[in-house]
């Protein structure tokens, strides 16, 4: 059976049968997966994130009120969505769920796996990219990502440390970024999630 080509009807049958969820996860982990470790370039985070994003999908899989596969894979990308913007706001992954439903099902992550997720995900490359657009950076704008986003001070810091005000520090963060995202978004390839 092509498990893509079945993604809708065992998630819909999932809900009468959750040993039919077994086929939605081997659909999709492997789009999930890469999709976080793109994100968090942290294998481990990234598998903590596609685990929480099944147990969720799990949880609420009666939720799904789709009729084809194109539906289902974007109801399980909006939760993968949802769960790296929780990650992202919080730091930190909830693991109630995974504890709960997916603790045992997760298996330790070899080396060579994790060379493997590694390479799918061209982590190499995305890390050449990310130095590369932020070495590009106007100054201004480079040391104020620097220090708000890698240092991890808050805004108030960021301004003192510039000698600006904390809105102009909030916002050579905020155009930092959106210059990052758009010199990494015209060199990679567009994904299912996004």
């Amino acid at each position: 059976m092509d498990m893509a080509s079945e993604l809708s009807r065992s998630l819909r049958e999932a809900g009468r049968t959750p040993s039919a969820f077994s086929h939605v996860y081997e659909a999709k982990a492997e789009d999930v997966l890469l999709f976080f470790v793109r994100r968090t370039f942290d294998v481990e985070v990234a598998r903590d994130l596609t685990a929480e994003s099944f147990a969720q999908a799990f949880e609420h899989r009666r939720r799904f009120r789709g009729r084809t596969d194109q539906e289902a894979a974007a109801w399980i990308d909006g939760i993968a969505r949802h769960q790296f913007g929780r990650y992202v706001r919080k730091g930190v992954v909830h693991r109630k769920a995974v504890a709960r439903l997916w603790a045992d099902a997760l298996p330790a992550v070899s080396a060579d796996d994790c060379q493997r997720i590694v390479e799918l995900a061209g982590l190499a490359d995305l890390r050449k990219l990310v130095a590369d657009a932020f070495a590009s950076l106007p100054p201004e704008q480079r040391d104020a990502l620097q220090l708000r986003v890698i240092d991890e001070h808050s805004y108030r810091e960021v301004a003192a440390t510039l000698g600006v005000s904390e809105e102009t520090a909030r916002a050579r963060v905020s155009r930092a970024l959106r210059r990052v995202a758009d010199l990494i978004d015209v060199h990679t390839p567009k994904e299912a999630i996004g």
